[in-house]
């Protein structure tokens, strides 16, 4: 009988916890993206201007642990500047830049994205997997350094994949607590 007790107090507990880990965590804030200025190179013969223009990478690594695998994430990303953007790149690809003052130099077009870029208009939504990552920026071509502010938002939950066998282990433990195991008699 105590047995039974029990598999019905586990039951409880798996049940409450796969509510609780559905409903979720979501959080928020603002951070100050970056566009580095524009190199311009002037040539006598011919007459002319060569202009060189980068992307600004973050000094920061943004981590996703492992347990996040057992979430859905949703992280959406947006700014309000105009003919800027911000894109998701995994954190190695700093090795392609140059380490600047709180940032990387990136040269255009030198750098992979897994989310967000130059076709994504003022917003994107990311669905993150276990991995390092950085924030990447660009945009209009400027002889100054560009600052914005860029809005993130995420929702995290328990994944169905996990919460739905879960669920099944607590229905056969609530079950076994309320009726118990048939023997031949």
């Amino acid at each position: 009988m105590m047995i039974r007790i029990g598999a019905g107090i586990i039951a409880i507990i798996i049940v409450a916890g796969v509510f609780i880990g559905m409903t979720g965590v979501s959080d928020g804030g603002e951070e100050d993206a970056m566009i580095p200025p524009c190199d311009y190179e002037s040539a006598v013969l011919p007459p002319s201007t060569t202009t060189t223009c980068y992307w600004g990478m973050s000094e920061q690594t943004l981590v996703i642990p492992d347990e996040a695998a057992a979430a859905d994430i949703d992280v959406e990303v947006s700014w309000t500047k105009n003919d800027v953007w911000v894109a998701i790149v995994e954190a190695s690809e700093s090795d392609h830049c140059r380490a600047k003052d709180g940032y990387f130099e990136c040269d255009k077009g030198t750098v992979t994205t897994i989310a967000g870029g130059e076709s994504t208009g003022k917003g994107f939504t990311w669905s993150p997997e276990p991995g390092e990552y950085r924030f990447l920026a660009g945009g209009e071509e400027g002889e100054e350094l560009q600052r914005y502010t860029v809005t993130w938002a995420y929702d995290a939950g328990l994944s169905m994949v996990i919460a739905g066998p879960l669920l099944l282990i607590s229905a056969g433990l609530a079950y076994y607590a309320a009726v118990g195991l048939k023997r031949d008699e």
